[in-house]
């Protein structure tokens, strides 16, 4: 596997840290944090190779967030992970796809299911599908 650069954006900090260690301990680099405001610092100041948010954050939803990576930062591959919320993870994750996600992630996930999603992501055919265009 090839090592890559990962930000991981969760609410939830032991989301980060073990989702940090389980990619770390595959030899890739991570750098986490549990707000969007941060976050996009970060990408300022550093590059990475992927993005893996979460769907429901309480400052900015990951559709916020994918919309903001893929317009100040289209090469990056975004990997949207969701434990569910007022509506099943799938749900979540499907709107996610329809808006540009390269890979899709239900928590909670394994090491394997961690590093499917990962491999997917970096597919060559994984690329972002376009954003809806909103009704005229």
């Amino acid at each position: 596997m090839t090592k890559r650069k990962f930000l991981v954006i969760d609410d939830e900090a032991d989301i980060c840290e073990m989702t940090k260690l389980l990619l770390e301990r595959s030899g890739h680099e991570v750098t986490c944090t549990t707000d969007s405001r941060s976050a996009a610092r970060l990408l300022k100041e550093q590059a990475f190779d992927a993005v893996i948010t979460d769907m429901l954050m309480p400052d900015k939803d990951g559709l916020e967030v994918m919309a903001d990576l893929r317009h100040n930062h289209p090469g990056v591959r975004i990997i949207a992970s969701s434990g569910g919320g007022r509506v099943s993870s799938d749900s979540y994750l499907h709107i996610a796809r329809k808006s540009g996600a390269h890979a899709l992630l239900s928590k909670p996930y394994t090491l394997q299911e961690l590093l499917a999603c990962v491999e997917e992501a970096f597919r060559p055919a994984a690329t972002a599908a376009p954003a809806a265009k909103p009704a005229a």
